[in-house]
């Protein structure tokens, strides 16, 4: 797969097959950190400060030898630091040749990086790599077998003070935050998208 032109289905499609190849138990929660490091050989550095260094929770090196994490959010954030990493790991699984080609290998080079993308292109990218995150670490089979253990169905269309109550432990579940579990549920056409 290359660079932005990837439709909604092409990410979808790649997520499950990215769980397929690494976690086919589709046993939750998915084990992100273990795929990479052992299942990936992708190696996890948590570094003082990149967050205010350089804007951003963790960064996949153009070479996909590294996935380069915030440690304070590394050790006060982790499922926002799970989703960071299945964010990175999108952008190899979703754009390989062209991130070997415009992305960072250091710190220095990620300040510069983005002078050279297009700034939709970008937008695109980061739009397919958190939709690849999210199905990832949420992924849709589960999302409803765990709203039909609670509702008796699968519902459509819901206002989110109606399905609250019900699903809120699927952040520790999934391990992922609210944020993660709301967006899925709106994806998935479960909950109205009030925004």
């Amino acid at each position: 797969m290359q660079g932005p032109n990837l439709r909604l289905v092409d990410v979808a499609r790649a997520a499950d097959k990215f769980l397929q190849t690494y976690h086919s138990s589709l046993t939750l929660p998915i084990p992100i950190e273990n795929i990479v490091e052992s299942k990936m050989g992708i190696a996890l550095f948590a570094v003082p400060g990149i967050r205010s260094l350089i804007g951003v929770d963790a960064f996949i090196s153009s070479d996909f030898t590294q996935i380069t994490v915030d440690e304070n959010y590394f050790t006060r954030f982790p499922e926002r630091t799970r989703f960071s990493i299945a964010h990175e790991v999108g952008h190899l699984i979703l754009h390989k040749e062209w991130y070997e080609k415009y992305g960072p290998n250091n710190f220095e080079e990620y300040l510069t990086s983005h002078d050279r993308i297009d700034e939709q292109v970008y937008k695109f990218t980061e739009i397919q790599a958190h939709t690849f995150a999210g199905l990832v670490l949420v992924p849709t089979e589960q999302l409803l077998e765990e709203l039909k253990k609670r509702l008796g169905k699968i519902p459509s269309m819901e206002l989110p003070e109606i399905i609250a109550p019900a699903v809120q432990d699927l952040p520790e579940i999934f391990q992922v935050s609210d944020a993660v579990i709301l967006r899925r549920l709106q994806k998935e056409g479960i909950l109205k998208n009030n925004s």
